[in-house]
């Protein structure tokens, strides 16, 4: 029985050792990766909420080693999850920066108002120190017997040109004015045309159209008046959860093709993390960039240019 015993134990060990499951490749690339994030000194602080639920479905993947079908349910949620809490940390990086450039923004208009205002009151003080200086000069002149008509004379042409002065700078202040209302004018005319998008038959599918002006002049990333009223478009992706989406990303014909090319992938991507942002799988949606082809008005005008400057989502397959 003593010589019995080692055997034993050896079988039992070996036993052991082939009953234990073989470690899960994804699960530790997806858990890598999770570490990643949140070691990342840029992201990891954003979307706690995120990174915490992908931490769920990866303890959930773990706990289902023994069951294939669970296994590939909880893998396919965990890869899901991984890349969401990857998505919402970019993005609420990028809120963060927004409300600092925001912030920035109104800082330098306020110092730059208190410098205006610090030049005006200079220029007033140095007019008032001019008027006393032309005073003396011209009681002077009198006492001297000089002739005054000439004096008189460039006093009014200064003071005339003080009064262009003020006028000018009355007028520069009216078109910043009128400027800054256009500029909201704009903004709300934008948001109210994203609120009120309506969907199309498409060669490809059903689909809507986002118009250029969601992106600022020659930039990719989608305003932040934009992002904030894709709501009618996120309900038109989600009316038909089960279709794969299309997002098409085009120009106008300034500037080479190669940039137009770039321009057009890189909006289409914006609009595409957007939804995602909002709900929408990201394994649903494909992205391209056309640059300028498939124009859909003349890009001989500015109307027609602005026209062609869009970003088309299409649900593929969709007839209505």
């Amino acid at each position: 029985m003593k010589r019995l015993a080692p055997a034993l134990a050896l079988v039992l060990m070996c036993g052991a050792a082939l009953a234990a499951p073989p470690p899960d490749p994804e699960l530790g690339r997806l858990t890598a990766r999770l570490d990643a994030l949140a070691r990342d000194p840029a992201l990891g602080a954003y979307a706690p909420g995120a990174q915490a639920r992908a931490r769920d479905a990866l303890v959930q993947l773990a706990a289902s080693a023994g069951d294939r079908t669970l296994r590939t349910y909880w893998a396919y949620v965990a890869r899901q999850r991984v890349e969401l809490a990857r998505t919402s940390a970019e993005i609420e990086q990028a809120r963060a920066k927004l409300v600092q450039l925001a912030q920035e923004r109104d800082r330098i208009e306020l110092q730059a108002r208190q410098n205006e205002l610090a030049r005006l009151r200079l220029e007033l003080a140095q007019a008032h120190l001019q008027n006393a200086a032309a005073s003396e000069e011209t009681q002077r002149l009198q006492a001297q017997g000089q002739t005054y008509a000439e004096q008189a004379q460039q006093a009014q042409q200064e003071a005339l040109q003080a009064k262009q002065m003020a006028a000018m700078q009355a007028r520069a202040a009216t078109l910043a004015k009128r400027e800054a209302a256009l500029a909201e004018q704009a903004i709300a005319a934008m948001q109210g045309r994203l609120d009120n998008l309506r969907a199309h038959r498409g060669p490809l599918g059903l689909q809507m159209t986002l118009e250029g002006d969601a992106f600022a002049a020659g930039a990719a990333a989608l305003r932040p008046q934009a992002a904030s009223h894709l709501g009618t478009l996120v309900k038109f992706v989600q009316s038909h959860p089960h279709a794969r989406v299309l997002v098409i990303g085009y120009t106008d014909d300034t500037g080479s093709v190669t940039a137009n090319l770039a321009l057009s992938r890189q909006r289409a991507r914006a609009v595409a993390r957007a939804l995602v942002a909002q709900g929408v799988a990201a394994s649903r949606l494909r992205v391209e960039g056309k640059g300028e082809a498939d124009p859909v008005a003349s890009n001989a005008t500015a109307e027609g240019r602005a026209r062609n400057r869009r970003v088309a989502v299409i649900l593929e397959g969709v007839s209505g």
